[in-house]
């Protein structure tokens, strides 16, 4: 399977062509400032274009204004070191030098930036040794000295690891005086790790240096302890898709990208699923034509490659592929890690930030404005409205903080979540509900936040906990959650919480002057949050304060069960004050 197919796992669509790809969808990337054409050099697992692949898509996705270009220059069996082992290939070569076509490349391409990835050939797959080890240094600081002088940016990252369990019996032991093509040495990733040892020391003199060789043998050995067989390298040096996307990761957080974590694929047959396909293998075509036509412009020693098209031409093909890319971009929901699954037909991702618990499910095609509702408590109860607005190309999402009543340490997590989806793409204001305690937490965050809030519903919030779960009015409450809520918001005493001044229902002026429309769904029976004591106050006093309140009252209906049947009286109320949806 081709690493191009990675992203298309992850449930995107296409909205209407007609949009433009006209802003980002995540902050600028400090590090390409400055930066339209980023030079990738390597050896085979470059060329490979796994990773690669996967940096021109997140670019294409997130900043398709920047019109960002990665020429992937990667060329089989090439060293920076120049050295060789004997019967290379066969004896049909030796090992390319990347000094016999850096000048060239740099003066032809005029990069930007440059990332290179070298160290898997460099030792020869022998023991270490100092000589072939100061051979690559003085290799990777000349490459470094001349992209520099270039005047662009340089970025280098420690050679993958060498992973000799997938191929044991091919692998050759210490103490032996030759190492021949297809005989490494057993303990080869020890030489990988010198390597990488000494290029992250040369952070300490200014160089860049993203670290792929620590992280992708933690996260090996993380996986063994699951599976005894488990690699990323199948022959012991290239990277599978898995190990192609973490070198991604890596090289994007290293550049200050949001914190990507690896998403759990399942294939879905739908057709936000065939547009997904399209976005990434257009990229991948791209990412094809100009690689093997800057190959064959710039010219190498390497026997047996694909001659590419003149380069006149490759541009053009290339034009038209970005014209498929670009009209796509605009339309793609954010990239969501956790483990992925199904939720009513829709991609839900379970992840964990900040110590909680976090659910996202993306919709299928998102609206443009990227819309989204956040679901306080009892995430999936009466999943009406959250489904038709996941129809509508609303993200849903929750976040969980323990039975906390909307106590202050829940609000630092609910800022910390708030946060994330936004730096991941999501609109800067959004949907509140709250159902039953639920009350709490999205009236107190609104509260706090009042310009971030577009709607909030409630659905028989509690909005006074002197009502519930304190029972000090016409229901029972709960003694139990009574007493953990005033120790979830730091009371030394029951008369301290009943002196509280911060219900919703006390708290409603910022909501007001932010002009936030609030709808409720209300039974006038409910036994455990009265109606009489919550909805009914609240809405008498925003109104008074000149705030925007609909209630939908359920004669007769108690507390259970919540929701509507049809929840579009809900749906056009929060339409209506949507931008970008119907507002």
């Amino acid at each position: 399977m081709r690493i191009h197919r990675i992203f298309s796992l992850i449930l995107l669509s296409l909205i209407a062509c007609t949009l433009r790809a006209s802003s980002s969808t995540l902050p600028e990337l400090a590090q390409l400032k400055g930066v339209k054409r980023i030079l990738v050099l390597g050896d085979s697992i470059t060329y490979g274009g796994g990773y690669v692949d996967v940096l021109d898509e997140f670019l294409a996705r997130h900043y398709p204004e920047k019109r960002y270009e990665v020429i992937n220059l990667g060329l089989p069996s090439e060293t920076v070191s120049g050295l060789s082992e004997a019967g290379h290939a066969g004896g049909a070569f030796p090992r390319p030098c990347l000094a016999e076509r850096l000048d060239r490349a740099l003066k032809m391409i005029k990069p930007d930036l440059v990332i290179a990835c070298y160290g898997m050939n460099d030792g020869i797959y022998y023991p270490f040794a100092e000589d072939r080890f100061k051979a690559y240094q003085k290799g990777m600081t000349d490459l470094r000295t001349k992209v520099i002088a270039a005047h662009a940016k340089f970025w280098v990252m420690t050679p993958p690891p060498f992973d000799p369990k997938p191929i044991m019996a091919q692998t050759s032991p210490a103490g032996i005086a030759d190492y021949p093509s297809g005989k490494p040495f057993v303990g080869y990733d020890g030489v990988l790790g010198k390597y990488s040892d000494w290029l992250i020391s040369e952070r300490a003199h200014g160089w860049n240096v993203i670290d792929l060789h620590g992280p992708l043998n933690a996260y090996v050995a993380e996986m063994r302890g699951k599976s005894a067989d488990f690699t990323l390298s199948p022959d012991g040096v290239h990277q599978n898709e898995t190990g192609h996307r973490l070198m991604a990761k890596e090289l994007l957080n290293a550049w200050g990208a949001e914190k990507l974590a690896l998403p759990q694929p399942v294939p879905l047959d739908t057709e936000s699923t065939r547009s997904a396909r399209a976005f990434s293998k257009f990229v991948h075509e791209r990412q094809q034509i100009m690689k093997d036509a800057w190959l064959t412009k710039v010219g190498h020693k390497r026997p047996g490659m694909a001659k590419g098209l003149p380069i006149a031409e490759a541009i053009s093909k290339a034009a038209d592929l970005s014209k498929e890319i670009y009209a796509l971009a605009p339309g793609l929901p954010p990239l969501f890690p956790g483990k992925r699954s199904d939720y009513h037909g829709f991609d839900r991702f379970d992840s964990e930030l900040d110590g909680c618990k976090t659910i996202v499910v993306v919709p299928q095609q998102t609206a443009p404005t990227r819309p989204w509702i956040w679901r306080a408590e009892f995430f999936d109860h009466r999943p009406e409205l959250d489904l038709d607005l996941l129809k509508r190309g609303f993200h849903l999402v929750y976040i969980e903080v323990g039975n906390t009543f909307g106590a202050p340490s829940a609000m630092k997590h609910w800022d910390a979540f708030y946060t994330y989806l936004t730096k991941m793409g999501l609109s800067p204001k959004l949907t509140l509900e709250g159902l039953s305690r639920g009350g709490l937490y999205i009236y107190n965050w609104a509260a706090a936040n009042p310009t971030k809030v577009s709607v909030i519903y409630g659905d028989n919030p509690v909005l006074d906990f002197k009502s519930w779960p304190g029972g000090k009015g016409v229901g029972p409450g709960s003694p139990s959650d009574w007493k953990k809520l005033q120790d979830d918001y730091g009371f030394k005493s029951e008369g301290e919480a009943l002196a509280y001044t911060k219900n919703p229902i006390d708290n409603l002026k910022a909501l007001a002057k932010a002009r936030v429309p609030i709808i409720h769904l209300c039974g006038d029976a409910d036994e455990v949050v009265p109606y009489s004591e919550n909805t009914v106050i609240l809405q008498k006093r925003y109104q008074r304060m000149g705030g925007e309140i609909k209630v939908i009252v359920k004669p007769g209906f108690k507390h259970h069960p919540h929701g509507l049947d049809d929840p579009t009286p809900i749906v056009e109320f929060i339409l209506r004050h949507t931008v970008g949806v119907g507002g």
